[in-house]
């Protein structure tokens, strides 16, 4: 997320921080041990010749394939990165993102800023594939889904700010029939153009964008109203693929949970605790990071989203490893990811402890030029490694 560098970009496909913060600990029991405590554990006889089949034949090639994460516990193990970060040829510090996942089990890549028409990713997609890993596409996309070029005609498609007044600067309207509709017909196109591998689509809101308060909106939290967009975005995915999942982004103004608006079918939960600090486990509910945002506030809004949306789908998009974020959205002025094993593998436990199979991370800027920083960045194999090997309690 704060991938401002993300949208320009985007234009060109479809048409052609801070560091870790933390805190003094101020108590050494936790601020949620007594509403946690709800959660704990939450011979054959051989077959006839047929003369015409071939002898040589393995039998077993008529079986189902056994699924290769059926025993793990995270289904989804993946990265969210940019593709000049996973791909540079020809870069003596280039990262082979590739390995790493068939040596240590990644599944699911999203990748951002590649040209999708170009030869390199299409080649670079179907090596992947080949050893099991799985295309998403995350992304900020309501200014596409609702252009902004629309407002001098259509004010009423657009955000009624506090004041009163209709503004194009984020988002939209979601009780303007004609806005969902516009919507609607651009979920389509733009789904065939970022149609995932895995039937998981991501079509976020505006990044930190504020929400609508006209009357027909004023009184709907901003996950009420980003459900009411993403309702009607599933409805033209699955036109598209009848296996279509959309994600609802709890992340910033959308963390809490909705109470007003219930999400359709196939809609599943991506949780991003993008205030946390990382200098602490989220199990330790006393520390705080950004904007007053404490572990136990963030658990809390875990816990009441898995209220409204399926626990066996929901998905954690995490920051362990996003460079982006510790250095500030500067490439120019990489910082060292503050990896801890062991604050790492303890977010694993307390995300397992609310049924959390799936979780991706950010790994921005995690690429050539980190490699020349800072060395070979182990904690990708670690995560990889965490991930996979991981036994439920």
């Amino acid at each position: 997320m704060s991938k401002r560098f993300i949208s320009a970009t985007l234009l060109v496909l479809l048409f052609g921080g801070t560091g870790a913060v933390s805190c003094e600990k101020r108590n050494e029991t936790s601020a949620l041990d007594a509403w946690e405590k709800m959660f704990d554990e939450p011979s054959a006889e051989p077959a006839s010749e047929d003369p015409s089949s071939d002898s040589s034949a393995d039998p077993s090639e008529d079986e189902p394939s056994k699924d290769p994460d059926e025993d793990r516990w995270f289904k989804t193990r993946g990265i969210v990165a940019g593709w000049s970060d996973i791909y540079a040829p020809g870069n003596e510090y280039a990262i082979d993102y590739l390995k790493i996942a068939k040596d240590h089990h990644l599944n699911t890549f999203s990748v951002y800023n590649a040209d999708r028409n170009s030869k390199a990713w299409k080649d670079y997609m179907t090596e992947a594939s080949l050893i099991g890993v799985r295309f998403e596409f995350q992304e900020h996309m309501m200014s596409f889904l609702l252009p902004r070029s629309l407002y001098d005609t259509h004010p009423e498609y657009f955000r009624m700010d506090k004041s009163g007044k209709r503004v194009k600067d984020a988002n939209g309207c979601p009780s303007s029939e004609g806005a969902l509709k516009e919507v609607y017909n651009n979920a389509k196109r733009l789904g065939a153009s970022y149609m995932p591998t895995n039937h998981r689509f991501y079509f976020w809101l505006d990044d930190g964008g504020d929400v609508c308060y006209c009357d027909k909106c004023n009184g709907l939290s901003a996950s009420d109203q980003a459900l009411m967009f993403e309702n009607k975005i599933i409805e033209a995915l699955k036109e598209l693929d009848p296996d279509a999942m959309l994600a609802h982004l709890a992340y910033n103004n959308t963390t809490n949970a909705p109470k007003n608006v219930k999400p359709a079918k196939d809609i599943f939960l991506e949780f991003a605790p993008f205030h946390r600090t990382w200098a602490n486990a989220l199990s330790e509910t006393w520390a705080e990071g950004n904007s007053g945002w404490t572990h136990a506030k963030y658990l809390r809004a875990l816990q009441e989203n898995l209220k409204v949306f399926p626990v066996e789908t929901a998905q954690v998009l995490e920051y362990w490893m996003d460079d982006s974020l510790f250095s500030g959205w500067k490439p120019s002025n990489l910082k060292e990811v503050p990896w801890s094993q062991k604050i790492f593998l303890d977010d694993l436990k307390t995300y397992a402890k609310y049924g959390i199979q799936h979780i991706t991370c950010y790994c921005a800027y995690v690429g050539p030029d980190y490699n020349k920083k800072f060395g070979f960045p182990q904690f990708l194999i670690d995560y990889a490694d965490g991930l996979y090997d991981f036994v439920k309690e």
